[in-house]
């Protein structure tokens, strides 16, 4: 897990110049607040939870407290060509939330957790292919120490609980 993040300070170099303490925090608040919140899920999944009633929850907890942003705030101006796109991305997130508090539910929680850091890779990659964008070596080596820490916890998990209770092989 620390190999897998020490990849994402590489791919990513951070710097807290220019006034960026504020964001860095919240940041580093957001994660430890979602580490926690996956722990809950891997807890209530634990309990025999179903997935789809973690999920249901989650969702409706995310639409309260957009709705309460939103009598704060206020509406932004509504597109419907725009919104359009709101469905896919709902179908495809519902999806996602699914699949992934299915993973922490039974209980390869390092696994898991090691493999999200796979979307930075990804998203590196599309930004070579899609908009020309320049990876330093710094960055190349950040991608292969993420790739090969997924890996290794991938062999771990599967050396310690070779029969884990729930996995498929």
């Amino acid at each position: 897990m620390l190999a897998g993040f020490a990849g994402v300070v590489l791919m990513l170099r951070p710097t807290l110049g220019q006034d960026q303490m504020f964001a860095g925090i919240v940041g580093l608040l957001s994660g430890m607040l979602s580490a926690f919140a996956y722990l809950q899920v891997m807890a209530l999944g634990k309990l025999g939870e179903p997935e789809s009633r973690i999920v249901f929850f989650f969702a409706l907890a995310s639409a309260v407290g957009g709705g309460a942003g939103m009598l704060v705030e206020g509406m932004s101006d509504w597109h419907w060509r725009a919104g359009l796109w709101l469905l896919p991305v709902g179908l495809f997130a519902a999806l996602g939330q699914l699949c992934m508090t299915r993973a922490y539910s039974r209980g390869a929680t390092l696994v898991v957790a090691n493999l999200q850091y796979s979307g930075i890779v990804f998203g590196a990659l599309y930004s070579l292919l899609l908009f020309g964008d320049r990876l330093p070596l710094a960055g190349w080596a950040g991608m292969a120490l993420i790739v090969a820490s997924g890996i290794a916890a991938t062999v771990l998990r599967a050396r310690a609980a070779p029969d884990a209770p729930g996995e498929e092989h």
